[in-house]
């Protein structure tokens, strides 16, 4: 089963020289990695329980959510409810296949496209 296998993934806002600090935070999510350190699309399709996610921004309460793969790649859905939502709005992962290690930058594309980047700072055993 996938579960055993679940890291937590960190990832903290990477910022351009000129751009505003419009997003501070965190973004944590479970997913589990193939031998390359990609995220294992299998083992998503294997696994009947959801990869919680959870975005937290300084001031607000967490912002709960899961990690989601369609044709189009990896997602992470943050609900604006308590809990995961499948119909909530998608963040596409982008560059995520080339695998998630600390110090590689992802592109995080909202639902309203978008485009903010984000480093990846950690990768740990869920406990």
């Amino acid at each position: 089963m996938a579960a055993d296998r679940l890291v937590t993934v960190t990832l903290a806002r990477a910022w351009d020289p000129g751009d505003r600090a419009e997003e501070p935070g965190r973004i944590d999510f479970a997913v589990a990695l193939d031998a390359q350190g990609a995220p294992d699309v299998q083992a998503w399709l294997d696994d009947p329980a959801p990869w919680p996610a959870v975005r937290v921004r300084e001031g607000s309460p967490p912002q709960v959510g899961d990690v989601a793969h369609d044709e189009d790649g990896w997602q992470l859905r943050f609900s604006p409810r308590e809990g995961p939502d499948p119909d909530a709005p998608a963040h596409r992962l982008v560059h995520a296949e080339g695998g998630l290690r600390p110090g590689v930058v992802l592109t995080l594309v909202a639902p309203d496209g978008g485009e903010t980047s984000w480093r990846v700072v950690g990768v740990s055993p869920r406990d």
